[in-house]
């Protein structure tokens, strides 16, 4: 069975990195960029299984990445899951702009896993995660 790819959008670097070992230790194969120009720029080489992408970043914001991504039609029906410390707000305007799921931040594992795993079984049915295997393209 293959791992789901996943895309983590995380200006902040501790996050990343926290997300990261998170992401992978759920068995997903993660792909980290610090923004959302990097993030179309994966998109397009290297199309993920899902999204996860924090909201409030400089220059363009996870908003108009989730925006970008719907309003493509060749990605537009990737699961998008937002990550925000800005509250139900913020996570509101996500779900509007076409997230799949918003999260608070800080979270933990559990958290993490159990929504990108719901997000991708709108998407992916058939695939599921397994164990975890060394990270590949790990930012440093």
């Amino acid at each position: 069975m293959r791992r789901l790819k996943v895309l983590l959008v995380e200006d902040d670097e501790g996050a990343r990195l926290l997300y990261c070992y998170m992401l992978a230790a759920a068995g997903y194969k993660v792909n980290a960029v610090r923004n959302v120009l990097e993030a179309f720029a994966e998109i397009q080489v290297n199309r993920p299984d899902v999204i996860v992408t924090d909201i409030a970043m400089p220059v363009l914001s996870g908003l108009d990445l989730i925006v970008g991504v719907r309003s493509n039609d060749e990605f537009a029906d990737l699961p998008v899951v937002a990550i925000t410390s800005f509250g139900e707000k913020l996570r509101e305007q996500a779900r509007a702009a076409g997230a799949t799921d918003a999260i608070d931040k800080p979270t933990d594992m559990a958290r993490m896993r159990e929504v990108v795993e719901a997000a991708t079984s709108q998407y992916h049915p058939s695939v599921t995660s397994v164990k975890c295997r060394p990270l590949q393209n790990f930012p440093r």
